[in-house]
């Protein structure tokens, strides 16, 4: 029974051991899980294999995850010419700015998956930081407004749509650190940028979970009387439902859909689902479930750009088939629910009245038809009875 015993242990020590490097590991990972750069979540895989078009870069590479793409080796040469030239207006030598980044090499390494940069030496992965960061730095410039060298300029603006959603994937990001570092020798206006591009993504919504609410679609609203009106800030937090003495109102974002747009929902949405319970918040994933929940079929679609809500080039059809398949990559959808218990609590005090709203808005041409037809009528009755008394 000893023997047992003693072999049972000799084999419960390394089972125990490995068991505890597991949560080890997945510890250090949480300690982190702010500022590594993210793989998309497993729930997305189903979107991606209908159309990566919002998930893998198309012109540029940046960071492990795609470097080395066939696709994307001209913006490898472009890379090195930024280095240049970045160097070059710092007044610092290239071997100053590369051995900073060198320093701050391995704490950047950590922020990506291990399977990801096994196979990259030390040496590649520092020029890789090297490069990216001081391309994203150059291409940042001239966003800003700031002159850059003209060949960059050229190719910055032939790609610019492209790279404008490249630059925004999740899987295609440089640590902080790695840009942080490079701006000591070039200091960038990382804030005027942050507030260009950000301006139309601001906000969070802080709605109280409620369950058991009935969902309503644009159509179904403008039926029961809740008129639908395009706020004329573009931030996500902007959405009020107030009520009249007749007539209820939802006001929200407008949002322009192209696929710029489309990306940038995409990425910013996943990034939100791999910080869930960081408190980073859940603004883009509360709007787009939102709309989601407004969207039921094209015609829907078509009364949100009739009501200046959406605007872009995206046809209803595209644009139902994107929000719909979206809001089905998470369960957790609650951020919305103190308007759907709004929406509830109008149904249930205008019960008399939304029939007669309803009727109203499904023959509102019918009923201005009767109304114009009324209308000849009298005016024909009024000018016989005029003739009469002039006859008379």
């Amino acid at each position: 029974m000893e023997i047992v015993n003693s072999a049972e242990a000799t084999v419960m020590i390394p089972v125990e051991e490995e068991l505890k490097r597991a949560a080890e590991k997945m510890k250090t990972d949480f300690s982190k899980i702010k500022t590594k750069i993210h793989r998309y979540p497993a729930i997305f895989r189903r979107l991606i294999s209908m159309d990566n078009r919002y998930f893998v870069p198309t012109v540029v590479a940046i960071g492990p995850y795609h470097h080395g793409a066939p696709h994307l080796q001209e913006a490898e040469e472009v890379k090195r010419a930024a280095a240049y030239y970045f160097c070059r207006e710092s007044a610092h030598s290239v071997e100053e700015v590369y051995y900073k980044i060198l320093s701050i090499a391995a704490e950047a390494r950590s922020c990506y998956a291990d399977d990801a940069v096994a196979s990259i030496g030390e040496g590649d992965f520092v020029a890789m930081m090297f490069h990216d960061g001081c391309f994203l730095l150059q291409l940042i410039i001239r966003m800003i407004g700031e002159l850059i060298a003209p060949s960059l300029e050229s190719w910055f603006t032939s790609n610019g749509a492209s790279m404008m959603m490249d630059i925004f994937l999740l899987e295609n990001q440089i640590p902080w650190q790695v840009l942080d570092a490079l701006m000591d020798f070039r200091p960038v206006s990382m804030g005027d940028f942050v507030s260009w591009q950000g301006s139309n993504f601001d906000g969070s919504l802080d709605f109280k979970r409620v369950t058991s609410l009935s969902q309503s679609s644009a159509i179904e609203l403008t039926e029961i009387g809740i008129k639908l009106v395009a706020n004329k800030t573009s931030r996500f937090n902007d959405i009020v439902i107030s009520k009249g003495i007749l007539f209820g109102k939802l006001s929200l974002a407008p949002l322009v859909m192209e696929d710029c747009t489309a990306c940038w929902l995409v990425n910013m949405m996943a990034l939100e689902i791999c910080l869930q319970y960081t408190g980073i918040g859940d603004a883009v994933s509360s709007y787009v479930f939102l709309l989601g929940m407004l969207m039921s079929r094209e015609e829907d679609v078509h009364e949100l750009r009739m009501k200046h809500i959406l605007h872009g080039d995206f046809s209803n059809q595209r644009t139902l088939i994107f929000f719909k398949n979206l809001i089905e990559l998470t369960a957790v959808p609650n951020q919305h629910a103190a308007l759907l218990a709004h929406i509830e609590a109008y149904r249930r005090k205008r019960w008399l009245w939304i029939p007669i709203l309803k009727f109203i808005h499904n023959n509102l041409k019918t009923i201005v038809t009767v109304f114009s037809i009324i209308g000849v009528l009298v005016g024909i009755f009024k000018t016989l009875m005029s003739l009469k008394q002039h006859q008379q």
